[in-house]
């Protein structure tokens, strides 16, 4: 059993533990600080900010809480100031473009915290987005 700031080793890597619920109760983001050519790098792998399809998350919720779970996963995820991100789908960090990159770059190639920024933003607004769907609020006028 895993608790938010819990900590594990796997050889040279420390990765920690942050409960990010949302996605599902038990989303957990990790952290873990990496050493690479003598310069250190925070990495995250965020998790919690997306929604299952068939989610409700303001009218009728799937689960009580729900809507403070995701406000507080995507405040914390915003606290997190990443040199390198990775997801569990691949097309959202761009996996292969970084690995292209990565063949002349090394890992400059994977420095992206605008990226991460950009994903959780995104993730908050579409999270925003579904509120005031389910809530009948009137979408905004096309530009």
């Amino acid at each position: 059993m895993l608790r938010d700031g819990d900590q594990i080793r796997m050889g040279d890597v420390l990765l920690t533990a942050y409960h990010t619920p949302g996605h599902t109760r038990g989303a957990t983001t990790w952290i873990a600080n990496l050493v690479v050519d003598g310069k250190a790098y925070v990495v995250a792998f965020p998790d919690g900010a997306g929604f299952n399809p068939g989610y409700r998350v303001a009218k009728d919720p799937s689960y009580p809480g729900i809507e403070d779970d995701y406000r507080n996963t995507h405040h914390a995820l915003e606290m997190i100031k990443p040199d390198i991100w990775l997801a569990q789908h691949n097309e959202y960090y761009d996996l292969e473009g970084k690995r292209k990159r990565a063949e002349t770059k090394g890992v400059n190639a994977w420095i992206d915290p605008e990226g991460y920024r950009r994903f959780i933003a995104g993730k908050k607004r579409a999270f925003e987005d579904e509120v005031d769907e389910e809530l009948g609020a009137p979408k905004p006028a096309a530009k």
